[in-house]
This record gives C-alpha cells, structure tokens and sequence, in this order.
C-alpha cells in the first residue's frame, strides 16, 4: 500500500510519544523475546534435501503422467477450469518478450477445448494500471547473498535457477521456486482471460495462480488392498515390514444413489520414500481403517502410461462437510475451548478429524439442546457464503520427535479463505478452503503463495496432514467476510486480503532480491501473515472513507444496512489492531510499501537487530499459538462463528510419531509455559482509560477506609519525611521495581488467570484467595526472616489487616482489568505514601534519616 509522507511522519509521532510505562513494558519482555529468537531458528538442513529424496521416486515426477483428456464421467472431475503447470522461460525468451510472464502447460481448460491440450501458453498479467504497479513494486533483480548460498549447499530449496536474473516478477518467482518445473497450478477462472499475441494464444490473469495437487479428482472408499497387482512392497515404510503394497480397491461414490455403490476400480497409493529425519510425510499402513475415511476419501492425482490412476493427495471428506461434532454456544465457553480445549488431549486424537463449532446462535452438542440447536447454529452457513480461515500446525512427537527446545512448540501460522460450495460429485454443500501461505525456503520445496488445501495439507509428497496436528478456525462475521455493496462499487476483504498476501508471498520467494526467506521473531510466517491482514482491513476502510462514489451512495442511503455493517467492521478493525500491536505503536515496515518486507533489506537478508524491536512492536503475534488464539478470541468476540477443523496426523498410521500441540514460549513445561503467557498478557495489557479510572476509584474508596482504620487504631499517622529529596527519589523508584513490581508479578500475575484465559468463576475465587493469603503470610514471613529489624512491624496484626485490604484491592483491579501497570503503580503509590507521609519510615529501622537506602530482597520498604 501507498503511504504519504505525513502519514509515515504521523506513524512515528506517535511511536516517539509513548508513555514510560510502554517502553518498561518493552524492556521487561526483551529478555523473553531473545529467547523467542533462539527457539525461532530452524536446524540445518541435510546436505541432500527432503524434495530431492522424494523427486527420486519416479511416481513424485510430473513428467511420468502423460497429459492425457481428462475423463467425463460421474467418477472423476477435472481439479478446475484452467489447470497445468508452470514452466520457467529461458533467459533469451525474456530477452525476446521482456515483462513478467511464464509457459503454462495446459492440462484442461474451461471448455475442455482438446486443441488447447497439451499445449504451452503465455501466461501473463492483464494490461491494466492495477497490475502493472504490482508487479513494478515486487519485481526484483535476484542474486543470491552468502546466506543464501549457505542454505543452498544445506539442503534449502531456494530459487537456484532465478540466481542472477533481472527484475523478477510474481510470475516468474512462482515457475522458478523450485529445480524443476512442477510446481502446478489452477488459474482462476473468473481473473483470466484467453486471447492472442502475435498469432499465438495467451493467458492473462490478474490474480496469482492457485497451487494444487493432482489433475482430476474423485470421490472413494478405500475397501482393502488389491493383493492381485503383482508388484513389489514398498523398501521402507513407518512400522513392521513387509510394509503395505500400494494398490486398493476403491468403490467410487454414486451421485444418483448418494452413497458408495458406484464402480469399483484399483488406485495406487504410494508409499512415500523416507525423508531427513527419518520420518515419513505421509504412509498407507492401516489406511484404509483410518477413523478419518468414515465418511471417505476425496482421491487427487494423475493416470500414469498405464492408466492407473495414482493418488498425489487425499482429503477426507469428512473435514469439509457442514456438519459439527460438536458445538460450544456462548462467549465464556467459547474463550475457554480457544484458551483450553483445543488442543487438549492431542496425542489421544491421533488419526481423527474433529470438528466443533463455536459461537452458535443456539446450544448444541455438551452445552446444549441436541440437534435442534446445532441446526440452528448451522443454518446461516448458506452457499457461497466465504469466511476467513486461522491455519496453525503443531508438532512432532513421539519415538521419532523433532527438536522442542526450553519446550517451545513454535508450529506454523497463516490466513487462508474458504467457501461454502455445492461439490459436484457428492451434490452437497461443503467448505472450500485455500491458504495464503508466508513460507520460508524449506527443505522440502514448499512454496510461498495461494495454496488449495490439496497442495498444503493433503499432498503425499509434502503435505502436512498425515505428519503434524492442524487447526483450522474458519471464521464466519459479517463485517470482515461478506463484500460491501455500495451501489456499482464493492469492497471485499478477500480481495484485499489476496492483494496483500500475493505481494508478501511474491517477496518471500526471492528473499526481496537476496534469494533466501529465513524465518526470524520479525519475519515470520505470523508477523506477516499480521501485516496481511492489518493492511488488508486499512485499505478497506480507506478505500470506503475515501472513494467520493461511496460517500455519495451513502449520503444517499442513510438507512441501509451498510452503515451498520461499517460500524461493526470499525469495531473489529479497532479489536484486532489493538491485538497486533500492543504498544499502540505500528511496525513501521507494516505501513512501508518501499525496500523491506518485515525485516528483509535488498542486499543482507533478514535483520535480526531490526527484528527484535520489530517484533516487540507486535509482541502478541511474534509466536504462532499465540497469534492464531488472540485472533480467534478477538473475532468471536466480536460476534464471529468459529469451526474448528482438527487433524491429528491423518490417513495410515506410523507408529514412531506422536502429535503434539503447538505453544507458546515453554509451553510443553505447563507450569513455566503458562507463567511466561500470563506475564506476556499483563505486560502487553494497555491501561486505557477506563481502566486507570476504575484503578483510581478503587484507590481512593482503599484510602478511604485505610486512612480510617489506621487513624483509629493508631497505625498511620501523618508524617511528612522528604527532607533529603535525592535519597527520597531514588528511593521511591526503587520501591516501584521492589516491592511493587516483584510482588504484582509474583502474588498477581503468576497466580492469578489473566482475563484472557477465560477460567470458571469458582476457580478464579479460589485463586484469588490463595493469592490474598499468599500475599499476606509472605509479609509475615518477611518480619520472621530477612526483616527481623522490622518484625514489629510486618507482624503486627494491624499492617498486616492493611496489606490484606490492598491486596484484595490490587486482586479486584487485576481480575477486571489485567494489567500489570495498573495493579504496579497503586501498590507503589500506597507504599510511597504510607513511608514517607504516614509515618511508615519510622516503622523500618533499616531506612536511617539522611541513608541511602539499600535494596535487599522484596518487601515493604525495600
């Protein structure tokens, strides 16, 4: 996006007028994010890549399925209008016909035209403005720096062949991303246009095309194996050998009948070769038992010369259909299932798909009235309804895990978008989902981009269903999914969203001109999916702030139900900025259309230094568990339906790995993991205004009664002590790091759920108390041990009544408002005033008149 310069100017202002009490709260999760940037960093990778290993079976290479028409039938469907691969020009072509354009093999078309078969087309961008500033603003000359280079000779598959190219485009760095030219893909249908240029036939798009898996598709049950195909067992396989035979009886489904009853015919499923790690993507062992294949398997592929349809990606179809397992109606219950349950018992679920809906209108499932109640939640999910969708995968366990260093599961986060279709074979309404995904250069050939879920998930070649946990929040809110009507004009996020990810997924691919993506806390795959999604949402609303069209439609209209729809897209336009940038400060690489996609700079790659402030900036979504759950609780906040779509490493079973949850820093440690969590949440916890009114009523009705008290029992009494103000200021800061903000951590923050974790009423009582007496045995204990000088003091029964009543103040303030800030700074205004204006100093015998006070441990007077 285009930012002018007193726009960018009016960005920084506001970063340079932060308040102290942000940059305190930098500085307090500086540590812990250094430690994020360790755990952040990927292994290396073997000298011979995980692509490479799998490219040497033959039934992985696309040049062994011959481009055949592709069969009309009940059976089988074409994956798509326009599908084929892309395949690089050489640099004389470019030098022939300069632009971004790439050959497109043509393995359908939308009028199946057999002409056009087999044939390779110019692709290229439609002749607009448009796109011609898109590609301008992408498009880098390449050339590969010392990291890159490393990365190559590692194992990383990165753009070998684009190395020492001039102005790279979208195109080119998608047909290029990988050694060989098989990376394929769907155009889409209503962005492209066929004509002719110089004789020749031409595509044009105007919108990146969509990586898939397979040229047709069919919809099966898997019976058994079909032990009549004289063909050798597979050299390795997870598990006991001899290992599974690659061929299955498969009954198609029967549109006529809606069932299973269609022809019967034999599929080859491959056994995927072993990869780095020894770990297997994908495997048939027990397939076709899998509890995932009750409702059966959706089949991508390719016949090869023999006309045996070979499987290259399956899906259950179980995953897609409109129908929950389970529901959780209400907002309590949905945080706590977001907070909780979600990923709760994750090694048990193994080999399922569960599905649950929350935030329905009406009860179902646990919470509520059966059937009736799931129906009606389900109802407004209607066709070509669209929904943004929260992709997270987690980890590998087991006999054969991967690393999980300090117990930190960092996964991989990305936004997708998903539709509701009526899928031709089964003649019912589903969820079609595809991914915008920010990838980094990896080992096995991954590519950044628009990915149908066929290509991410499902692929046996590199997909990751049957190998890590995934969760997949598709998200159903008016404001954000359905297009704004506004006469002739439309605003749509989906187009917005597409707009922004295909420009970041453009630069990842050629590491903005360095040839390496590397994953760092301020560039990675949740930051800039963040930044996405942030600019996405601000070009929406500046394009409707702005455009005159729109603002004379609604002029025109002051009833329509538009403006309620705006209202309601501010609100959550608001609710996620907050989120994404804690500090109330906008990364300034989020709003910077120039030289650096979120840490990279053109000639040394990603910037580690510059990284770390960065991500500090946008502290919530630096690690992925992190980012999809905040983004899920704002959205169902703000009135969203959320489906919940887990696999739990789906299709045949390798018994050497387990799933394991996705978390935050140390989360496979519970107790430190959710310490850490509760601290990042209050100190990233902005006290707005209503919060410091509510910390400054709750102050004044404490001091109140305090001063009552103490009057009366002849505890306080009013003695003003700043004769020596130096010592008295340094003091007084010192009082606000200890006690003030030691015990807040330790008797609050740690102790108590944040209001983010959504916990029962009773449980959050029963914490609270034993923060309160925790808060005030700890004072005694102080007078017994390290304060002996002060024992009289901190043991006497009417300090200890006073500090009780703060700490119930502090617990109340906290509960409500859950910031650190807030519950620090009226603890350390009570202990400044009580020293050194109601005679506390003179209860201290260690604090002598006219000494530079010593700090020791935590405690009153410290």
């Amino acid at each position: 996006m285009e930012y002018s310069n007193a726009h960018r100017a009016q960005l920084w202002g506001r970063a340079n007028r932060q308040s102290g009490w942000r940059r305190l709260g930098m500085a307090v999760v500086t540590a812990v994010l250094t430690l994020g940037v360790a755990l952040s960093a990927t292994s290396s990778a073997a000298p011979v890549s995980d692509y490479e290993l799998a490219q040497a079976a033959p039934f992985n290479q696309v040049e062994r399925y011959p481009v055949e028409p592709l069969p009309s039938s009940p059976s089988f469907r074409p994956n798509g209008g326009w599908i084929g691969r892309l395949i690089l020009p050489s640099e004389s072509e470019y030098a022939d016909s300069p632009g971004d354009w790439v050959w497109f093999e043509v393995w359908h078309s939308p009028d199946n035209e057999p002409n056009l078969l087999r044939r390779t087309l110019k692709l290229t961008w439609q002749p607009t403005e448009a796109n011609q500033t898109y590609v301008d603003s992408v498009s880098r000359n390449l050339a590969f720096n010392r990291r890159a280079e490393q990365a190559l000779e590692q194992g990383t598959i990165v753009p070998e062949r684009l190395n020492g190219r001039q102005q790279v485009g979208p195109l080119q760095s998608l047909a290029g991303a990988r050694p060989n030219d098989d990376v394929t893909v769907r155009l889409f249908d209503d962005h492209t246009e066929l004509g002719r240029e110089r004789g020749e036939y031409v595509l044009r798009t105007d919108l990146e095309p969509l990586q898939i898996t397979g040229r047709e598709y069919g919809l099966v049950k898997l019976i058994e194996p079909n032990t009549r195909v004289e063909a050798s067992f597979p050299p390795a396989c997870p598990g006991v050998r001899p290992c599974p035979k690659e061929y299955f009886w498969a009954q198609h489904f029967n549109p006529d009948t809606g069932d299973f009853s269609g022809p019967i015919e034999t599929l080859r499923i491959p056994q995927q070769p072993i990869l780095n790690g020894e770990r297997f993507v994908s495997n048939i062992r027990q397939l076709t038992t899998s509890p995932a294949g009750r409702a059966g398997w959706y089949v991508y592929g390719s016949r090869d010369a023999e006309g045996v349809f070979t499987v290259q990606a399956l899906k259950p179809r179980v995953l897609v259909q409109l129908d929950p397992d389970d529901q959780v109606a209400g907002l309590k219950p949905g945080l706590d299932y977001i907070d909780q349950q979600n990923w709760a018992n994750v090694a048990r679920r193994k080999g399922m798909v569960q599905k649950v809906l929350v935030g329905g209108r009406n009860g179902g499932g646990r919470n509520g009235g059966g059937r009736n109640g799931e129906e009606g939640a389900i109802a407004p999910w209607r066709l070509g309804d669209r929904a943004l969708v929260i992709h997270l995968f987690g980890g590998i366990g087991g006999d054969n895990p991967e690393a999980t260093p300090g117990g930190t599961v960092t996964g991989h986060f990305a936004y997708g978008l998903a539709e509701v279709v009526r899928e031709p074979i089964a003649q019912e309404l589903q969820l079609q989902l595809l991914y915008q995904q920010l990838y980094a250069h990896n080992p096995s050939g991954i590519v950044a981009g628009a990915h149908d879920w066929t290509a991410y998930m499902g692929d046996m070649q590199r997909g990751w269903l049957g190998l890590r946990p995934v969760s997949d929040v598709v998200v159903k809110l008016d404001a954000l999914t359905t297009p704004f009507e506004f006469g002739d004009t439309t605003v749509s996020l989906f187009d917005a969203l597409l707009t922004q990810a295909q420009g970041l997924a453009a630069r990842y691919r050629t590491g903005d001109g360095t040839g390496l993506a590397a994953a760092t806390p301020a560039a990675a795959s949740v930051q800039d999916s963040n930044q996405a999604l942030y600019l996405a949402i601000e070009a929406m609303q500046r394009q409707i702030r702005t455009d005159p069209a729109i603002a004379a439609w609604l002029e025109a209209h002051p009833d329509s139900p538009e403006l309620a729809r705006l209202g309601q897209l501010e609100a959550v336009g608001k609710a996620l900025e907050t989120m994404l940038t804690p500090y109330g400060v906008v990364r300034p690489n989020w709003n910077n259309d120039a030289d650096t996609l979120a840490g990279i700079a053109p000639t040394e790659g990603f910037q580690l230094t510059r990284g770390v402030v960065s991500a500090l900036l946008s502290w919530r979504t630096m690690m992925p568990r992190w980012g999809h759950d905040e983004v899920a609780r704002v959205l169902l906040e703000n009135g969203a339906q959320l489906w919940f779509l887990r696999t739990n490493l789906v299709g045949g079973d390798d018994p050497r790995v387990e799933p394991i949850p996705p978390t935050n820093l140390f989360g496979l440690m519970p107790t430190v993991g959710r310490s850490v969590q509760r601290l990042t949440d209050a100190v990233v916890t902005r006290p707005s205004g209503v919060r410091v009114g509510l910390a400054g009523l709750g102050l004044g009705l404490y001091a109140a009664a305090a001063l009552r008290l103490g009057r009366r029992n002849g505890f306080l009494h009013r003695q003003i002590d700043l004769a020596n103000f130096p010592a008295v200021g340094l003091h007084s800061l010192r009082l606000f790091l200890v006690p003030a903000l030691v015990e807040e951590i330790l008797f609050r923050v740690l102790l108590l759920p944040h209001p983010l974790e959504a916990v029962s009423a009773p449980r959050w009582l029963f914490l609270a108390v034993v923060s309160g007496g925790a808060f005030g045995l700890w004072h005694w204990l102080l007078g017994k041990t390290l304060r002996r000088s002060a024992q009289a003091t901190f043991c006497d029964p009417r300090f200890l009544l006073l500090a009780g009543g703060l700490g119930l103040l502090l617990t109340l303030l906290y509960g409500l408002t859950g910031s650190l800030w807030l519950v620090v700074t009226v603890h350390w205004l009570v202990a400044v005033v009580w020293i050194y204006g109601l005679g506390g100093r003179q209860r201290l015998p260690h604090l002598e008149a006219g000494q530079r006070p010593a700090i020791h441990l935590p405690g009153w007077g410290s």
